[in-house]
């Protein structure tokens, strides 16, 4: 049996990797694969790690067959067709594996030095690294064009998107069988160039720390930011908030480190240093609860905050790696919030402009972006396809 499709033929899939999105990632392969009678495999050398997360793995199984999601049979099936274990052995004869450790670049080195001597010379070795560059990642590997990374988004099992990044030796290719498979398992993947933390998370790092520095700057509380935050960019959550579900401190903190390569603006706000000395949660508003900021105030965040967003998506596409088409279908499905193009369009590209611009007068190093100043001069909207085609040959393909 087994998964034949889009050039892509699969019977086992492994994660590497039984932490906080591992078992999520596994659950997605297990619950759209089981049909095709797909084996996944779990492996992780920590036996508690394993634990938890089998734990977890089998606890949504349990919750979705009892709210209906899964039926018994589909439930059982996952189950069955699910192995966790210690043994990297276990991974031989899979023909995709995606790694799921912690974002530690010399972790993952030497996880895929050791998969390059399990796996047959056939098999994708992919990483869900949410931000080291594939190039950096892959850089040992004897065969890197089979290599790139494969971006989930939190949570792995619901959240449809996923960035590809393919690597400078990346096969394009396999680049396009992935996009395919992705695809076909109801996945809305994006393909995006080489660059670190990739073309989503900047935007919602960036954001979170445009809410700090708005908190630091007194223009509200915790609470009040995440709450206007919600109303002005159409958030799911608002930035607080989703720190605290995701568990994110640790990591955005080391990324806005990182990212101080994109301009002077970027940094771990003081704000974030003092929520991680001290190991307490954002105080954020309670579920349904009405926080109430006044309209000169909320009105203040929510400028700041857009001014923030529309800045940040423009610095994006001017760098390049990434369609206009695929940032705000990949901003708009993967953070939940308003998709930013045609946000700017329904307020006058003139206007968002003078948002930004007021941002970057009012915050160093951060840069009016390219794109946003030529359609302005241009006088018009900016054009977002929701219908994409290419040529193969004599096919079109939309």
């Amino acid at each position: 049996m087994g998964y034949r499709g889009n050039d892509f033929a699969i019977d086992r899939v492994a994660v590497i990797g039984s932490g906080n999105i591992g078992p999520d990632i596994a659950l997605y392969f297990a619950k759209t694969l089981h049909d095709h009678g797909v084996r996944v495999v779990v492996v992780d050398v920590a036996t508690l790690a394993l634990e938890r997360g089998r734990a977890k793995f089998e606890q949504k199984i349990t919750k979705g067959r009892e709210s209906g999601v899964f039926t018994a049979e589909a439930a059982e099936a996952m189950l069955a067709g699910t192995i966790f274990t210690t043994e990297y052995d276990q991974v031989r004869g899979a023909g995709l594996v995606v790694e799921a450790a912690t974002e530690n670049l010399e972790i993952k080195r030497r996880i895929f030095a050791q998969l390059e001597s399990v796996c047959g010379p056939s098999a994708v070795l992919a990483s869900n690294s949410s931000h080291i560059e594939p190039e950096e990642i892959f850089a040992g590997l004897g065969k890197p064009e089979r290599a790139l990374v494969i971006h989930y988004f939190f949570p792995a099992e619901r959240n449809p998107l996923v960035e590809i990044v393919p690597g400078r030796s990346t096969d394009p290719a396999l680049t396009r069988r992935l996009m395919g498979f992705y695809e076909a398992i109801g996945k809305v993947p994006i393909q995006v160039g080489s660059r670190y933390g990739y073309a989503v998370n900047p935007v919602f790092e960036g954001l979170f720390l445009a809410s700090a520095l708005a908190v630091e700057a007194g223009l509200g509380t915790t609470r009040e930011v995440d709450a206007v935050a919600r109303h002005a960019l159409g958030l799911g959550v608002g930035p607080f908030t989703a720190m605290n579900l995701t568990g994110g401190n640790p990591i955005t903190s080391h990324a806005l480190d990182q990212m101080t390569g994109f301009g002077a603006w970027w940094r771990t706000p003081q704000l974030m240093k003092e929520a991680l000395a001290s190991g307490q949660p954002w105080e954020v508003p309670r579920r349904d609860e009405k926080v109430e900021v006044t309209p000169d105030r909320e009105r203040l965040i929510g400028d700041t905050l857009r001014g923030a967003y529309f800045g940040l998506v423009g610095q994006i596409l001017d760098s390049g790696i990434i369609s206009l088409a695929d940032l705000e279908l990949g901003i708009e499905t993967g953070l939940v919030m308003k998709p930013p193009f045609e946000y700017m369009n329904e307020l006058g590209v003139d206007r968002a402009l003078a948002l930004v611009r007021a941002y970057a007068a009012s915050h160093s190093g951060f840069a009016v972006p390219r794109c946003l100043v030529e359609q302005a001069e241009a006088g018009r909207p900016f054009r977002v396809e929701l219908a994409l085609r290419r040529d193969a040959a004599d096919v079109a393909v939309l």
